[in-house]
Order: C-alpha cells, then sequence, then structure tokens
C-alpha cells in the first residue's frame, strides 16, 4: 500500500507538472498520458478524420490514445455517397496512418438514419459519372420562413421518385456493409454497427425506434440483418450498437434507457452477433450520474460489453446527442472548468469500478477546437492542447 501511494503521488506531481503550452512540447517522458495512466483497465480513445490536422494535433493522437474513431469519414453518405462510387481516400489515409503509428481503430457507422446517401431508398438511381454533383441537400431548398422541419420530413424530402422496395434496399445496404467491412477487414478491431436508431421523447414501453430512414423501408430485423452481415465480413471484429441518451432513465429503468434494453434483448434474442453497447457520453454539468452507473450495469447484466464512445462535457449550455441544444454563455466563468473537472472525475470513477466490463472510453474530438460543440469547452485539452483542470481529474480518477 506504501509503495502503491508513493507511485500515485509521483504520477500525480508529473501530471500537475504538464508544460502550460501542449502545443509546442510534445515531450511525453515529462507527463503521464491519458492511455498511460489506464493501461490494462481500458482503452482511451479520439475521434478524428485526421485531414488537416497539425503536427502538435498529430502527436498528440500518438501519445495520448491507444483508438481513433472517424469522426464523418466512414458514414454511409461520404464514404459511399452514390451507388457505384465510393470514397476511400481519406478513410484509407487514416488506417493506414494509424497502422504506422501504433493506433487501433474503432470503425463508425454502416447504419444511420442520418449522412445516409437518398440513393439507398431510391426505386431508381441514374448512373452517376465522376463529374456528378454532390448528392442532393434537401434543406437547402426549404422555406426558411416555414416551421422547422422534422427529421423525417428532411429525410421524405430527399427521395427522388418512387421508394425502393424492402428487397432492393437490403441487397444495397448488405452489399455496402460487406463491401465496407471487408476492406478493413483485420485493420479495423470493431463497428458501431448500428447509430442512434432510437427516437427521443418515449416512455420507454416499446423500442421507440425512428420512423423513416430504414425503419420505414425496410423495418426492426434491418438491425439484426446488419449486425450478421457485419459478422460475415468480419468474424474477428467487435459488433456494437451505439445511441445517445440510453443511459437516462436507468436507475427508474424509463424512457430511452428502458426502450434500448427492449431493442438489446431483442437483438440478443433473435441471433445477432452483438458483443456490445456505445453510450455516446454526450454530457453537461449536470448529468445525472447515478443514471450513468446503472446503466453499466444493466447492459452488463445483458452479457455486453460496454464503452462509452463520444465523450465530452460541456462547460456551458447543455448536451445530449442531438442538434440544438441550447450552447449556453459563451463567457464561460472559471468555476465552471473546476465543475467540468469533478464530473469528468466522477464519470471516470464509475468507469474504474466498472472496468471488468468497459471496452473503451472516447472521447469525441482532440481539443475544443476541434470538438462539434465547439464553443462550450467540453473537452480535456483547450483549443492550443493545453490541458485543462478536466484533464487533471482523470488523471487522478486512476491513480487515486
Amino acid at each position: 500500500m506504501i509503495i502503491r501511494n508513493l507511485i500515485s503521488g509521483f504520477l500525480l506531481i508529473v501530471v500537475l507538472a504538464v508544460t502550460v503550452n501542449g502545443q509546442e512540447n510534445t515531450d511525453t517522458t515529462s507527463r503521464v498520458t491519458l492511455k498511460e495512466a489506464y493501461a490494462g483497465k481500458f482503452l482511451i480513445g479520439a475521434a478524428s478524420d485526421l485531414k488537416g490536422l497539425s503536427e502538435a494535433e498529430l502527436t498528440s493522437v500518438k501519445v495520448q490514445y491507444d483508438i481513433l474513431t472517424p469522426e464523418n469519414c466512414m458514414k454511409p453518405q461520404p464514404l459511399h455517397p452514390w451507388e457505384n462510387k465510393y470514397n476511400y481516400e481519406t478513410a484509407d489515409t487514416l488506417v493506414d496512418w494509424c497502422r504506422q503509428n501504433g493506433v487501433m481503430v474503432w470503425g463508425h457507422t454502416l447504419i444511420w438514419h442520418a449522412q445516409t446517401a437518398p440513393w439507398f431508398f431510391q426505386a431508381v438511381n441514374p448512373e452517376i459519372v465522376e463529374e456528378a454533383e454532390p448528392a442532393p441537400r434537401p434543406w437547402m431548398n426549404w422555406d426558411p420562413n416555414a416551421p422547422r422541419p422534422t427529421m423525417a420530413e428532411f429525410w421524405r424530402k430527399s427521395i427522388t421518385g418512387e421508394m425502393a422496395s424492402r428487397e432492393v434496399a437490403l441487397e444495397r445496404l448488405e452489399k455496402h456493409i460487406k463491401t465496407v467491412v471487408g476492406r478493413y477487414k483485420g485493420r479495423i478491431i470493431g463497428w458501431d454497427v448500428v447509430n442512434e436508431s432510437i427516437a427521443d421523447g418515449g416512455d420507454g414501453s416499446t423500442e421507440n425506434l425512428r420512423d423513416f430512414s430504414w425503419y420505414e423501408v425496410v423495418g426492426p430485423d434491418v438491425l439484426t440483418l446488419a449486425f450478421k452481415w457485419a459478422h460475415e465480413a468480419d468474424p474477428e471484429a467487435e459488433l456494437y450498437y451505439n445511441d445517445y441518451n440510453i443511459e437516462q432513465g436507468a436507475v427508474e429503468n424509463t424512457g430511452k434507457h428502458a426502450s434500448s434494453l427492449l431493442l438489446l434483448k431483442r437483438l440478443i434474442a433473435e441471433g445477432a452477433p452483438i458483443t456490445g453497447v456505445g453510450i455516446q457520453g454526450h454530457w453537461h454539468l449536470d448529468t445525472d450520474l447515478a443514471d450513468v452507473e446503472k446503466a453499466i450495469e444493466n447492459y452488463a447484466a445483458l452479457g455486453l460489453k460496454v464503452a462509452i464512445t463520444e465523450l465530452d462535457v460541456t462547460a456551458t449550455g447543455d448536451n445530449s446527442g442531438a442538434f440544438g441544444v441550447n450552447q449556453g454563455d459563451r463567457t464561460i466563468p472559471e468555476e465552471n472548468y473546476q465543475k467540468q473537472a469533478e464530473v469528468y472525475k466522477q464519470l471516470f470513477e464509475i468507469f474504474m469500478r466498472h472496468a471488468d466490463v468497459i471496452d473503451r472510453v472516447t472521447f469525441w474530438g482532440l481539443s475544443d477546437a476541434r470538438s462539434w460543440r465547439w464553443g462550450q469547452d467540453a473537452l480535456l485539452f483547450d483549443g492550443q492542447l493545453n490541458p485543462k483542470p478536466a484533464f487533471r481529474a482523470v488523471i487522478e480518477a486512476a491513480i487515486d
């Protein structure tokens, strides 16, 4: 115990001595990195497409993280914008760079209601030549004075002509999944097979699947089929269901959490080769941590691994995983950063208590300047890669 305390004290001193300018200092021997602190517990990851990163940012990826999730380049629309065209360049470059630099890769994502090209759902698709215009963006033609359309309305407006039959849509999806997963077989350790299929606002009495996209054209069994096709393409890959807010209501087994349990139990009963569930973890200063811990316990009780797949904790405003949240006051007081550090530490203490079932904890971005919640300062490093109080708090959670 004395030796352990001495080691812990030494590591904490090292962490607190981190250089003020993270952009200039890339000497990892002078500090404990995130992946070093959690080695042997669970993988530490980040999200990025790597495109346009500075050398300091690339170095941060190498020294801080075990695994990288492509933020956008492997989503269906950017990767497969037309039926006869794949865009592999960014994804291939990312996978090759990670292999060369000792960073694992997690695939994201094979099925999603968003960022999926309309051609998947259209009965007839034109032959597309290399010089063709990008896929249509229906929101550009929407009346800005009209009420904000729902996501289902956005989606339906994007479809040209007659809707594809269930059989045609499934044939296209199977080809997409097997082509993409097969291309990266042995180079990507796992996939978010299905992303965000549960709608917001349900009472938890049903799966509450979304009422458009794959769930309208095919139906609920599309999820089971997707897992089976991904497994056929790469039998060694870990396969996850991924969603936001699915921890909410866990203590009382209500709302989106209750729906997620119904969905996961069905997938297991139908023989889907699912290995885990991803709680995205887009959280804020008042997130209910009891729900977070209970959700981990409930998913583990189903025999599933658990990952925190898109972690950020906003220092101002709300966060959930959905767009259109309250962005808060962009002049963030110092006490918010201290509260953010406390929340991060409490979260990682929870993760440590359940390290036997937690597979990965991935931050959704590299710094506050490389975050989809830009302006809410939700990550561990500021825009110049300087470690924030939250960084030190996360390290402390590993060594306490």
